[in-house]
């Protein structure tokens, strides 16, 4: 398996203040005060130059998701898959890379029409997290874990199985767990189909078989503790902003977390205690429910 996690997302924002000024003093991540030509703010987590890429535009929606991979010979060889099974990638210039913070990338969109940045060879500054809220560590690797990427993103897949395809066949994702969540009478059967990476993350990339006007269904970023999460709940209710859903517990990662909605509508789980995982003694499963406990949705309208 040659992918080792989801690295980075780009994100297009109409207000890209606003956006850094929930990443940071909501979400509690750190401004990286990188400079940059075309206008984007970039937000932090742990010693990466930066995990979420902010760019301004006129709609709200993700642009691309970085794909990491352990080196350029595993990024090699799944390019050479991608184009042999007829799959076009556009190589990155060395100024975009460089704009990434990577040694090389090529892109590339999944069956459903979400972008991809495949790269390798990421550009550490090894400069600590300095939360503006008092953050003390996101959950992104240790020398136990390796590096376990930012988290993890649901993408929208309505063509879903040819999408679960090429990410297990041609990226190399594996499968995780295969949720068929109870839905209200009359509305569509909704499937979410989880993948993990190569790192115990129990998720890292999952796929949901309906469009998403932002481009992404939500995001997750994980602390170290429940009263983290706790008191990143609070912030959300003292600025006032809305829940996507309640405090809760997931059936497959085992996450406690709530959803917040970010400027611009896109959903972003909040979460503490997810599950690493022994792949080599594991089962993929098949669940009819999400939720442990709690996790009250509020889908916008």
């Amino acid at each position: 398996m040659g992918v080792a996690s989801i690295g980075y997302l780009r994100i297009q924002s109409t207000d890209t203040a606003a956006w850094m000024d929930f990443g940071t003093n909501i979400l509690g991540l750190m401004d990286a005060n990188r400079e940059d030509t075309e206008g984007a703010r970039y937000l932090r987590m742990d010693d990466h130059p930066f995990r979420f890429m902010l760019e301004p535009g006129d709609a709200d929606r993700l642009l691309a998701c970085g794909l990491e991979f352990r080196d350029q010979t595993a990024w090699q060889a799944t390019c050479q898959g991608l184009d042999a099974a007829g799959h076009e990638l556009t190589a990155g210039t060395a100024e975009q890379a460089e704009r990434r913070c990577v040694s090389g990338f090529a892109s590339v969109t999944d069956p459903s029409g979400n972008l991809l940045e495949l790269y390798y060879g990421r550009k550490l500054d090894y400069a600590p997290l300095i939360s503006p809220v008092g953050v003390r560590q996101f959950i992104t690797g240790d020398e136990t874990t390796g590096d376990m990427g930012f988290g993890h993103a649901v993408l929208p897949a309505p063509a879903t199985e040819e999408t679960i395809a090429f990410y297990q066949d041609l990226i190399g994702l594996g499968p995780s767990d295969d949720l068929y969540p109870p839905m209200p009478e009359g509305a569509p059967e909704a499937r979410v189909y989880f993948m993990h990476a190569d790192n115990p993350r129990q998720h890292s990339l999952a796929l949901y078989n309906h469009p998403h006007p932002a481009g992404v269904v939500h995001i997750m970023v994980e602390v170290e503790s429940l009263d983290e999460v706790g008191r990143g709940l609070e912030r959300v209710k003292q600025a006032g902003l809305p829940l996507f859903a309640t405090l809760g517990r997931h059936v497959n990662d085992n996450m406690c977390s709530f959803y917040v909605m970010a400027p611009g509508g896109i959903a972003v789980e909040y979460g503490y205690d997810g599950l690493l995982i022994d792949w080599d003694d594991y089962t993929p499963t098949v669940s009819t429910v999400g939720d442990l406990w709690g996790h009250e949705y509020n889908v916008p309208g």
